[in-house]
């Protein structure tokens, strides 16, 4: 592509890189001072290590002839597709390799490097936006946030990943946290009522992120809202309103995000546990001795002494919401049967038969045909196998009545209504090797 350059006296002239060099100022010089000293042009090119039609050019325009730069390649973009870049990048996230893709179909031969230096500095100003926030300070009983954290922890000298929840009460900063094995929907709820019950009140609205055991689809505006049936349910009869954050905007519930980094931070980095009950022990006198007690860093209050004025809203004399999840399993043949992680027993006469599986206040029951046959307390872990001895009695045999340790059942049980083995003396397999009558 040739570029545009204007001689000293000011007349323009086109200038081809691919004929030859652009040289300094010295080598004009140069050129100058032994042409004027009467040498050949092919000796000063020789002397000066140049091409000799760089000397006659020289020589023929009368000085050296000064760069200008080309016009730059996004003001070609700007011009024949401008309005096309602003209406689409902000859609795509200002994915210039989207862009250009697009823009080739649009017949652009451009490279792609000129898309990207269009779009850098318009995606920088995006993010100047999203980075600035406006402090938003809620009045008391008005809105407290909601938020997980995970972090690993030794818990029973094992590594394992611990969730935690955590709520900030946005007036006075008090905060409930409790950890779990998961973020599921169980969890979720059990957490809010406990915290409903730490504070002894619950706020007008709740603010979250977009979780789908919280919204199920939304649109960015947040005119539409597909909510969990369930979790609306429970806001419902608890009577709080849910909100949620911006796609993209998680820094909305700043509140809470420092309280999950503080957590993290403060209560648990560098701790092992004997146990779950353990751990949230410790969150729980954390909570009260530390967090609680601290001078907070904008409020410049103590939460406790400021959580004075919060002036909940009461919860007291509800009943606890009753969440019941009824999957259907199918009996294996090691008499367990599968829920989430984990697997439970159930008597062995219903393998390969069908049951219900329900999870209510920490503790799993299996119906058949509508009857509990079986009941277990919900494990925290994974991966583990829950028995109940008495759902094997009658299904071994002597010495095999004794449940094998370890963390599997063996596949091949000994059923008590299996048919005799015929007990044949040894001389008879001999007779038969020998040839004789069997």
């Amino acid at each position: 592509m040739e570029n545009v350059c204007s001689v000293q006296q000011g007349v323009p002239r086109t200038w081809n890189p691919g004929e030859a060099p652009m040289l300094s100022q010295d080598q004009w010089a140069s050129i100058r001072t032994l042409a004027d000293r009467g040498v050949g042009k092919k000796s000063i090119a020789r002397a000066l290590g140049i091409d000799v039609k760089t000397v006659r050019r020289y020589m023929r325009q009368g000085g050296r002839l000064a760069y200008r730069r080309r016009r730059p390649v996004h003001e070609k973009l700007e011009r024949d597709h401008g309005e096309f870049l602003r209406r689409r990048a902000p859609e795509i996230r200002w994915c210039a390799q989207v862009l250009y893709q697009e823009l080739f179909g649009r017949g652009f031969r451009g490279s792609y490097e000129s898309v990207k230096r269009w779009v850098r500095p318009l995606r920088e100003a995006e993010h100047r936006l999203e980075a600035a926030t406006v402090r938003f300070e809620t009045g008391p009983r008005r809105q407290a946030q909601v938020d997980w954290g995970s972090t690993e922890l030794e818990i029973g000298g094992v590594r394992l990943r611990a969730h935690v929840f955590v709520m900030t009460l946005g007036f006075s900063r008090r905060i409930f946290v409790r950890a779990y094995p998961n973020e599921r929907l169980a969890a979720l709820l059990d957490a809010h009522e406990r915290a409903f019950s730490h504070f002894g009140g619950r706020t007008e609205e709740l603010l979250y992120d977009n979780p789908k055991t919280v919204v199920l689809k939304r649109d960015p505006e947040g005119r539409h809202v597909d909510w969990n049936r369930v979790f609306r349910d429970f806001a419902d009869y608890y009577g709080f309103r849910p909100r949620l954050c911006r796609p993209y905007r998680a820094r909305t519930k700043g509140k809470v995000e420092s309280g999950v980094k503080y957590v993290k931070r403060n209560a648990l980095v560098g701790r092992s546990f004997h146990s779950w009950e353990h751990l949230n022990d410790w969150l729980l006198e954390w909570t009260q001795t530390i967090a609680d007690e601290r001078i907070h860093g904008t409020t410049h209050e103590r939460p406790r002494e400021r959580f004075q004025r919060e002036a909940l809203l009461p919860v007291s004399g509800i009943p606890p919401y009753r969440y019941e999840r009824h999957p259907t399993r199918c009996v294996a043949h090691d008499c367990l049967v599968a829920l989430e992680t984990n697997r439970y027993s159930v008597p062995w006469r219903l393998v390969g038969e069908t049951v219900q599986v329900a999870v209510v206040q920490h503790r799993v029951r299996i119906y058949h045909r509508g009857a509990l046959v079986a009941e277990h307390a919900h494990a925290n872990g994974r991966y583990q196998i829950i028995r109940d001895r008495e759902h094997f009695r009658g299904l071994f045999r002597g010495q095999r009545e004794k449940i094998p340790a370890g963390p599997r059942v063996p596949q091949l049980l000994w059923h008590s209504k299996m048919p005799e083995v015929e007990v044949r003396d040894l001389a008879v397999y001999e007779a038969v090797a020998a040839g004789g009558e069997q």
